[in-house]
């Protein structure tokens, strides 16, 4: 089983750069947890994402 952490946890994360971890703050909810595996795959989305 995949080891689970809070938004706080990735938040404070060195694993991530800062842009990610801005990203994060507003791809996470407070109070839920997720693998690490989910928060790469929602960074990849949001980065691959265009703007319009």
């Amino acid at each position: 089983m995949a080891n689970k952490f809070t938004k706080e946890q990735f938040l404070e994360s060195k694993q991530f750069e800062q842009e990610e971890r801005y990203l994060l703050t507003a791809l996470l909810e407070a109070g839920k947890i997720y693998s690490m595996k989910e928060v790469k795959e929602l960074l990849k989305k949001e980065k691959q994402r265009k703007v319009k």
